[in-house]
């Protein structure tokens, strides 16, 4: 997980912003684009990184 989509800047994550990243269930990711794997985190946050899209639109990390 390395980028926060429509982040310019930086941009400094609260502790509950931590705790949601490292404790919460995102549920499985998502093809976000070309070679993309996506999970949105519950407060909105989307986080992708390099992964191989399936074809029912799911996502398998790399």
């Amino acid at each position: 997980m390395k980028k926060i989509l429509k982040l310019n800047g930086v941009h400094e994550l609260t502790k509950k912003e931590q705790q949601e990243v490292i404790g919460s269930n995102f549920g499985r990711p998502y093809c976000g684009g070309p070679r993309q794997c996506c999970i949105t985190t519950p407060s909105g946050f989307v986080f992708c990184d390099y992964g191989y899209c399936q074809p029912n639109g799911s996502c398998i990390w790399a």
